[in-house]
């Protein structure tokens, strides 16, 4: 192996190289990298991640380009000044985009408005009061789904290992929470500067409940001990409470969505609206434990409809706060079916629905007090309506509800995919009412709703599906390989071997020509107990260490070795049909938006021999003199290597 310092020269040269490159094309004005080379160590198997500004006029061939010099893959984006200043210019402190471009470097500029940009936004220093405010109520936003997922596999399907796994999702949530709360930009790994700012709380809900056994005590303490995170920090939720108090009188949840659901910065294509869902639930959660009142008002969810529904409304009396007493255990699953019926009835009247679909599960062991139902309903085509969610209320439930036109509906079911997750959610689902044909005419599409013996994946299908989920097991072994190897960090290369052991189960379900429940990681284990149970599930309640993480990714790579003509498949056949070398442009062409996860493939197959990697020139604009190089893959079926496997 050779050692880090000849790797991160390796690099270095890589970015002498482009950069030489593209100071001589008139049309960048300056490339900025990010990434690991910017803030932390690269290793063998790291791509780097480059920007590129162009002039505002630039007519770039294409957005996004995967580049190689010196053998580093690099991984390149193409904007124009004006567009590129205005997206990171918006973007809320503490995003994504800016922790993006906080922890990198500009390597050149020929443009003073870049250069002073750069210096005053790419920025790790503290953040605005305004905007950490808004950004911690993002996060908490979408953390709460998972922390609620765990408390139902906890509390009503007795699954500790699911909800093991939920509660790992929750604490990343949590860490980020915790480095905007100290006034720091929260990079891509979160976790480790949040175990230096809180150590006793996330060493309790993290590195030691990853290295015990998962049993009913242990998770829930964690449940407990994260309940207790939020609500000592019921500040977090003050942009909500503050609205509330200022208004006075209850306000609906699309007020809220109009008023709250925006960014102080406005949207923009990379920092979009705060999320609809996001924030009705929060108002829901903060509901449930009796931080505001929630009451009912009357909607209608058409422009025309003259049935009324209702959609929950809030308020905030900050002298009064006290946990709802919920109903008893056994009366839920009767409560909530009380309420479908009756929203379903009402519903049926409006003459604009056709239809109302429910997509959930609301069997018996399967539904508790915080149990939101979710409804997809079919309009007449020319309808109109306001919004496409909405949150509504039937006696105390939460009804989550998503409008579609007949024929939005009829494109979305001939659209998906065999073996997704959205094609499982629809085959399973329930007709609540129908006034038309749509549902017979299901033959037509790839499967009907309401149909599980639909859940069969036909063939075609089933080689895209196992490609996009082989392609993205490549790209996260090789980030669980660099914690490892190089961090030597043993509960974050734990954590992405969980996601890692997702993915597989969906191939594993897959390879059977059927399609992927939520829990895939059971069905998994019926088919394939032996490797799944070695390489996750036995070292659940195990203290991890790095010899037995080290075998569990070589198992890994090792399966997706053994089968590797069937998972990528549709790769190697256009690479063989070709009978040429293709350039990963060519390769985006043909199979579509799925860049990275692509070239992660792509280098894998490299790795192993299988394929081959060159570099062809390619222009970065249509009248860019100066030509980059991009890699270019090769594959020949008779290679010796495939008759020894």
């Amino acid at each position: 192996m050779r050692s880090q310092d000849a790797i991160e020269e390796q690099y270095h040269e890589a970015v002498d190289a482009l950069v030489e490159k593209v100071q001589k094309d008139p049309y960048i004005l300056a490339a900025i990298v990010a990434g690991s080379f910017s803030y932390a160590q690269v290793w063998e198997k790291s791509d780097l991640d480059v920007e590129l500004v162009g002039r505002d006029a630039i007519r770039p061939t294409q957005s996004f380009f995967s580049l190689v010099e010196n053998g580093v893959n690099i991984h390149a984006n193409i904007t124009p000044r004006n567009a590129f200043k205005q997206t990171v210019e918006s973007a809320q402190q503490g995003s994504f985009m800016h922790s993006y471009f906080s922890h990198s470097t500009l390597l050149f500029s020929r443009d003073a408005s870049i250069e002073e940009w750069y210096d005053k936004n790419a920025s790790l220093d503290s953040i605005g009061g305004r905007d950490k405010q808004f950004r911690v109520l993002n996060v908490v936003a979408s953390t709460l789904p998972s922390l609620l997922y765990a408390e139902k596999q906890f509390y009503v399907n007795k699954d500790y290992l699911t909800a093991f796994l939920s509660l790992l999702d929750t604490v990343q949530g949590l860490a980020r929470i915790e480095v905007l709360l100290n006034n720091k930009i929260p990079a891509r790994e979160v976790i480790q500067p949040a175990l230096q700012y809180n150590p006793d709380f996330f060493n309790h809900v993290y590195a030691n409940l990853i290295n015990c056994e998962k049993n009913e005590t242990v998770i829930q303490d964690a449940i407990d001990a994260i309940n207790a995170y939020l609500d000592e920090r019921q500040f977090i939720f003050q942009p909500i409470l503050d609205y509330l108090l200022e208004q006075e009188t209850p306000r609906t949840g699309t007020e809220l969505n109009v008023d709250l659901g925006h960014s102080p910065h406005g949207k923009s294509e990379e920092e979009p609206e705060f999320d609809e869902e996001s924030l009705d639930l929060v108002c829901q959660w903060l509901t449930w434990n009796g931080i505001i009142r929630q009451v009912a008002m009357p909607l209608k969810l058409t422009v025309k409809s003259q049935i009324a529904v209702e959609e929950p409304a809030y308020y905030y009396d900050s002298t009064k706060s006290q946990r709802v007493q919920t109903r008893p255990k056994e009366d839920i699953h009767a409560h909530i079916h009380a309420a479908l019926d009756s929203l379903a009835d009402t519903l049926e009247q409006d003459r604009y629905v056709l239809a109302a679909i429910l997509t959930n599960n609301l069997a018996e062991d399967n539904v508790w007090e915080k149990t939101a139902v979710h409804i997809s309903l079919i309009l007449r085509d020319g309808t109109r309506f306001k919004q496409k969610e909405y949150q509504l209320i039937e006696d105390g439930v939460p009804f989550r509800v998503q409008l579609y036109t007949r024929s939005e509906y009829r494109k979305l079911l001939d659209s998906t995919l065999q073996g997704s997750r959205l094609h499982s959610i629809l085959a399973e689902s329930r007709v609540l009412f129908s006034k038309d044909s749509l549902f017979s005419l299901g033959g037509e599409a790839n499967f009907s709703v309401g149909d599980p013996s639909c859940l069969q994946v036909g063939e075609r299908d089933k080689q895209s599906q196992l490609f996009n989920a082989a392609a993205n097991v490549t790209a996260i072994l090789a980030k669980a390989e660099k914690w490892l190897h190089l961090k030597h960090d043993i509960d974050y290369t734990f954590l992405y071997l969980k996601y890692a052991i997702t993915e597989l189960a969906r191939i594993e379900i897959l390879k059977r020509g059927e399609t992927p429940r939520r829990k895939a990681i059971y069905q998994a284990l019926k088919y394939n107990p032996s490797f799944f149970n070695a390489v996750f599930t036995d070292l659940i309640d195990k203290p991890k260490d790095e010899a037995m993480l080290r075998e569990a990714l070589e198992q890994i790579d090792q399966y997706l070795e053994d089968d590797l003509q069937l998972f990528f498949k549709p790769l190697l056949d256009f690479l063989e049909e070709s009978g040429d070398e293709r350039t990963i442009t060519d390769l985006y062409t043909h199979f579509g938006k799925r860049e990275l996860a692509l070239a992660s493939a792509c280098e894998w197959l490299t790795q192993k021999g299988i394929i081959e990697q060159f570099s062809a020139p390619v222009r970065l604009t249509m009248d860019s003199q100066v030509s980059v190089e991009e890699p270019s893959y090769y594959y020949d079926a008779n290679n010796p290597f495939l008759f020894d496997m």
